[in-house]
């Protein structure tokens, strides 16, 4: 399971820009749940809560299969990422992922950044680790470490009231992430504008062409690599919480040549109890 696609995101600091438009510096205690489908058909739950402020920042998610996949392969999973908000930058401190599939033991990541790269990462699992080094595989040197994020940062776009209104300038975005192995980019561009609405919201997002670009990690010339990288039928909906110019997905389509898998929002708005 990962945090943005099949495995996983960005938080800055919108709230100078917030505070200068409203006058009170805000928190937001958001909630979005989603409805995985593949081929119409649910496979899983899924979903993340956002607490922020103008310093911090606190993501926390979980997913778990259903349905006939259940059957077949259970698993479940969680995630949490904590961090800086500082210039309308996110500065991520803390990364960790739990994943559980069906009897095997529990796999779980640990990250942790400093000064803007990536300080230390620790992964526990009982499978067997691969050695990431040339030549079959393009080498995490420690210039890919810095200036990244996590997976899970992704998720939040914060941006000035002007922004907020072009769809260009939300989707125009690039995210440098590493997620523990793997060194890639999440390369993001506008499609279209539509409306939308959910359990907690009616309204409109700016739909954004997603990219998935290798840089590191990866095994070299592998098949499910370069078909992720060649696929043009990705596509990240995002949208405004809590009625400010902080943008997070509502949507998630995955188009490729076994089916489309779309993450349907179910609920978008005030995180609930």
């Amino acid at each position: 399971m990962h945090p943005i696609i099949s495995k996983p995101t960005l938080i800055a600091l919108a709230f100078n820009a917030i505070a200068s438009t409203s006058g009170i510096a805000q928190v937001i205690d958001h909630e979005t749940r989603f409805s995985v489908r593949f081929g119409g058909v649910e496979v899983a739950k899924a979903g993340f809560k956002i607490n922020f402020d103008e310093k911090t920042y606190k993501l926390t998610g979980s997913g778990k299969t259903t349905g006939i996949v259940e059957w077949f392969a259970p698993g479940k999973g969680n995630f949490e990422s904590t961090g800086a908000v500082i210039e309308n930058q996110l500065k991520p401190v803390k990364h960790s992922v739990f994943v559980k599939e069906k009897s095997k033991n529990p796999e779980t990541l640990n990250m942790a950044f400093a000064n803007d790269e990536v300080a230390n990462v620790e992964y526990k699992t009982n499978k067997p680790r691969k050695n990431r080094v040339a030549p079959k595989y393009v080498p995490v040197e420690a210039t890919h470490l810095a200036a990244v994020i996590d997976p899970a940062s992704t998720l939040i776009i914060p941006l000035t009231g002007v922004e907020a209104k072009d769809g260009r300038v939300v989707c125009g975005r690039r995210f440098p992430v590493f997620d523990g192995e793997s060194r890639y980019d999440i390369q993001l561009s506008y499609k279209a504008t539509k409306p939308i609405e959910t359990t907690g919201y009616e309204g409109h997002a700016y739909v954004c062409r997603l990219r998935y670009i290798p840089v590191a990690g990866h095994k070299k010339g592998h098949r499910d690599i370069k078909q992720l990288a060649e696929n043009k039928g990705m596509e990240i909906w995002l949208a405004p919480m809590a009625g400010v110019s902080v943008f997070s997905p509502i949507q998630i389509v995955v188009a490729s040549k076994y089916g489309r898998v779309t993450a349907i929002p179910e609920y978008f708005g005030n995180a609930r109890n």
